[in-house]
């Protein structure tokens, strides 16, 4: 967050001058409200380097916790045009979206969010499956989001086995629900608006989060214990999708100064607004009385079991669920954009965000033909 307030401040003067010569302006909105990461660094500070990124020509209209945009619904509402520049979770909408759904069945596979992220920002601007999947719902791919692992929060330690067995849990996803089902555990599924309540009155044993969002929702009121199980990342969806018609009239050079920012924005979300925020939250909870507890030598194994034979079980649980045909195929190309994207980060240190940013911006976005990029 200090970075995002120092940028602020040297920039204040240019989006305040620039905004009166801006030539294009765009309306960019979410449902989700400006506390959390997404609208901090997706948003506002997007907005901020998108205004930079094109010398003021472009203004960024923003409107966060918007009643333009709703969480099942903002798919739609991007393209028909009510905002211009939007988020969607796949997940909402897995029918419309069952590419971009199916490739989040790899979650409990992954562990590093930025190749997580840079590799869904790659897939999704190259594969033409999943480009046919946005044009026919009118956006443009402008770029991804992704979580850091989801670990347990509980209000009593859950570390091994047997305190895992019959446990009540709150978990994202239909792997993780298929893990704990191994594990003898119950799933309960309720939204995270619920999941206080739930931990408070004990109708949940644990939920599974990041630690800045537990943070942020204050559970560290009810959930004394966290366990540092990696249990499985989320990215499916858009950081950003564009208004097919919105796009169609912006330049070359209009596209290009948004896309750069879209680069500096998911670089900056995922090390200064996950991974960073993640070990302040943890400080900041252990001083408040939650423990953190390692996980058993039988709880790693379970899940390091599971995921050895997730591809499989991914393959089969999307030819089930999505009705893709060949979902061996797409499933072994996403893992191997993600592992490119692992070799390519192996010497980037994550403190290096600018190094980040700029390998988005050169390897993915740097090779799109920006004068045909999406246009019908």
């Amino acid at each position: 967050m200090k970075r995002i307030t120092a940028i602020g401040a040297v920039l204040a003067t240019t989006l305040v001058s620039s905004v009166a010569y801006a030539e294009t302006k765009l309306t960019a909105a979410t449902w989700l409200p400006p506390q959390l990461q997404i609208p901090t660094y997706l948003y506002t500070y997007w907005a901020e380097r998108v205004e930079e990124y094109s010398n003021g020509s472009i203004s960024i209209d923003l409107q966060l916790g918007s009643p333009l945009t709703t969480p099942a619904g903002s798919l739609q509402e991007i393209g028909d045009g009510i905002v211009d520049v939007s988020g969607h979770f796949a997940a909402y909408t897995p029918s419309d979206l069952p590419f971009s759904a199916a490739v989040e069945e790899l979650g409990m596979i992954f562990t590093d969010s930025r190749a997580v992220i840079a590799a869904s920002a790659d897939f999704n601007v190259n594969d033409s499956r999943m480009q046919a999947e946005w044009a026919e719902n009118g956006v443009v791919f402008g770029s991804a989001w992704a979580s850091t692992p989801y670990i347990l929060f509980c209000n009593e330690p859950v570390t091994n086995l047997e305190q895992i067995k019959g446990a009540n849990l709150r978990l994202p996803g239909r792997a993780a629900a298929e893990w704990a089902a191994s594990v003898g555990a119950v799933v309960v599924p309720l939204s995270s608006n619920e999941q206080y309540g739930a931990l408070d009155t004990g109708t949940l044993t644990c939920t599974s989060t990041i630690p800045g969002d537990a943070f942020s929702r204050s559970l560290h009121e009810v959930a004394l214990h966290a366990t540092e199980l990696p249990i499985t990342i989320l990215w499916a969806g858009l950081g950003h999708g564009y208004n097919a018609q919105t796009w169609e009239k912006l330049t070359v050079d209009e596209r290009k100064a948004l896309l750069n920012a879209e680069a500096d924005a998911m670089a900056a979300m995922v090390v200064e607004g996950m991974i960073f925020q993640d070990d302040e939250a943890r400080a900041k909870m252990k001083e408040l009385g939650v423990t953190f507890h390692e996980p058993s030598e039988d709880l790693l194994a379970s899940i390091d079991a599971f995921r050895d034979q997730r591809l499989e079980g991914a393959a089969a649980s999307v030819r089930d669920n999505f009705g893709i045909s060949d979902p061996e195929g797409l499933l072994e190309d996403f893992l191997a954009t993600v592992r490119e994207w692992e070799a390519k980060l192996a010497d980037v240190p994550v403190e290096d965000v600018a190094a980040f940013a700029n390998l988005i911006r050169t390897e993915i976005y740097g090779e799109l033909d920006l004068s045909s990029y999406s246009l019908q």
